[in-house]
This record gives C-alpha cells, structure tokens and sequence, in this order.
C-alpha cells in the first residue's frame, strides 16, 4: 500500500483565528495526506482532539509587546533576548519533530521558525495574507501615524521574508486583485463551512435593522490584546460576549473562551470584533453588520478593519466610542457602513487553498 504524503502544519496560537482557518484547509487536505500539527496556546486548545489530525505538538509560544496604547513595536524589539531564548526552544522542537515526522511538505501560519525547513530543503508553503496588507497600506492615505513601526517592522518584513524564503504562499483577500509577488497566490476569503452556509442563507437579504433584532455577538480576539469594553449592559439587547470571562448579568452573558462560535454569530443579529483577518472574513461572510475595533497600533487589523467598511459590509470603532455608536444605530434605526448594494465577495479560500496545496504537494513529490 503506498504511504500517504505528509504534511506538517506549524500555527501560530496566539489568538484563535490562525487556528480557525488553517482547520478549515487542514480538513480538505486531510483526505488526501497525513497531516501534523505543531502549534501553542489557543492552537492547543483549538486543535485538541480534533478528527482528521494524526499529531499535535507543542510549541513555545511567542507574543509582541504592549503597553496600554496596544502593539509596541519597540517593546517587542527591546525583549529580543528573551525572545530568541524562546526561539532557539521554537527551533530545537521544530527540528525533533521534523526528524520523527520527515514531512513532504511544511505549510506555515504566522510562524517563523523554518531555518530547520529551508536547510532540509522541505518544500515550504504559507498561509499568509501580508502582501494582501501590504497593498492596502500603500494605496490609502492620512493613515494614523502610530501604525508606522508595527507595519514597517513587522506587516512589511513579514511580506519580504515570505517572498524570499518561502516557495508559495496562499492569500487569502476579499478582492480579486493581483498579488505584489508571484509567490502569493491569491484566492478567496477562508471561512468554516457553516460560515458559508450562512453566506448562501443571506445572500439576497438585507441586513436585519438595529429594532429588528434582539442580540449581538461580541467576539473579541483570544489572544492577549482583546479590546474591553466597559458598559455593554447599557445597550438595548441580549450580549454574548465570546473570548472573554466575565459575570454575567442582565442582558450581558459572558462566554469565555470556546472552540465553536458559530451558532452564537449565526444568532445574532449585529457583531462587535477586533480586527483579525479570520473574525473579519467570517463576519463578512455571514452578512452580519459588523463594527470592527482594531488592536491601537497593529496595522494589520486597521487593514482589514478598512476593508469591511470598503466592502459595505459595517464600520470601524474604537472601545470608546463603540456602546454610544451602537446605542446611535439604534436611536436611529440604521447600522453605520452598510451598503445596500455589497461588492461581491469569494468565500471558497478553504477550497482553493487546499487545491493549490495539493498541486503544490504532487510537484514536491515528482
């Protein structure tokens, strides 16, 4: 019997939505390929126990600095020394399991460690939508000043090092321009299929007024710079709070953190999120009205915070503005960035992505 190929996946779990996504990939792949994981954090809690993965290892996990203003990009360079004492643990486990598993191919999640990749000459493939970032950056003007450092430091390095290291990277974007680079292929937003469901139960529709309905997610990110919002008891609905612990009360239930969130977003009837790419995608694509709150300083999340207001599908909002932008949408009956008319959006990333991966995969294996 011929042994299936082998595919290692190494993700970022700092939040939960490189997790999301790659799972999504990761179940299509999985029909064709042994696929492992090696991951941290929110990946470990995300991934656990999950059919269709043959291996879960840990990985130390590493973070960005912050202060109370969010990202500080100089904060993560002044703890170099800590940080490469993480990485050198990052690449001395990456290099045990690549010994164990000898992959045919490793495929990357906002994780960095691929020295141990690159000297094997594994073919190396990414998920990644910086050049995605990138472009948008470049295009928009009177962009805040405080964004700077974290998109030249990080948004900008993180394009250059995929485009020099990497054989191919998939990237995932809501519209159908051409990627910076030959080796960023670009397909259509990532989504959980009940996410895309929901796209086909919606289509059509108009979103539901704010009098219309009784409840609203509010989906902050499970990595350490979720938004708080104080006050949500003063909004007019029912609230789930989804990746945060709190005491619930009123009309405020508090969630924590979960492995499923779907059923609450299909529920209800607007969104809150901070602004990760997954959070966002799946928001557009359940047709929700969506108020996007970015991490202050990353300018990845303002990125696609911009994009749901391009798309027509919600608005931007900070954490101090968000309960009176609400409680407004309500008074006046209508959601701020809603177009009647949306641009269209693909919702099929998770296919194309597999399919390129495979291609990708059968030309490693010729």
């Amino acid at each position: 019997m011929k042994k299936r190929p082998v595919i290692l996946f190494a993700i970022n779990g700092l939040g939960m939505g490189n997790s999301t996504r790659c799972h999504v990939v990761i179940q299509r792949l999985a029909v064709e390929a042994e696929v492992h994981v090696i991951t941290s954090g929110n990946g470990l809690f995300f991934f656990k126990d999950r059919p269709g993965i043959t291996s879960l290892t840990e990985m130390p996990p590493l973070a960005y600095a912050f202060s109370g203003d969010g990202v500080s990009t100089l904060g993560t360079l002044a703890s170099i020394g800590s940080l490469l004492k993480k990485l050198r643990e990052k690449e001395r486990r990456f290099e045990a399991l690549l010994n164990e598993l000898e992959p045919d191919v490793v495929v990357t999640d906002s994780e960095y460690i691929v020295r141990p990749v690159l000297r094997r000459r594994i073919p190396l493939a990414g998920i990644n939508n910086s050049d995605v970032v990138v472009t948008e950056y470049f295009r928009r003007k009177d962009l805040p000043s405080a964004i700077r450092s974290h998109f030249w430091g990080i948004e900008y390095s993180d394009y250059l090092l995929h485009r020099m290291k990497w054989n191919m990277a998939v990237s995932p974007s809501p519209f159908a321009d051409k990627p910076r680079s030959d080796i960023f292929k670009r397909i259509g937003l990532i989504v959980r299929d009940g996410a895309r469901e929901a796209a086909k139960e919606r289509a059509g529709k108009p979103a539901p007024l704010p009098r219309e309905i009784d409840r609203i997610v509010v989906m902050l990110s499970g990595s350490a710079f979720a938004s708080q919002i104080e006050e949500l008891h003063a909004l007019p609905w029912k609230v789930d709070v989804i990746g945060r612990d709190g005491v619930s009360s009123g009309n405020v239930t508090y969630h924590g953190k979960i492995r499923e969130s779907l059923e609450f977003v299909r529920n209800a009837g607007a969104l809150v999120i901070n602004g990760g790419f997954s959070s966002v995608s799946e928001a557009v694509a359940m047709m929700r009205p969506v108020y996007v709150i970015p991490v202050p300083n990353h300018a990845e999340q303002l990125m696609n915070a911009l994009m749901v207001k391009d798309i027509g599908a919600g608005d931007v909002a900070g954490v101090d503005t968000i309960i009176h932008r609400l409680n407004e949408a309500y008074r006046l009956n209508r959601w701020a960035g809603i177009k009647e008319e949306r641009a269209p959006v693909d919702f099929n990333g998770g296919d194309e992505a597999a399919e390129l991966l495979l291609g990708f995969l059968r030309g490693a294996n010729a």
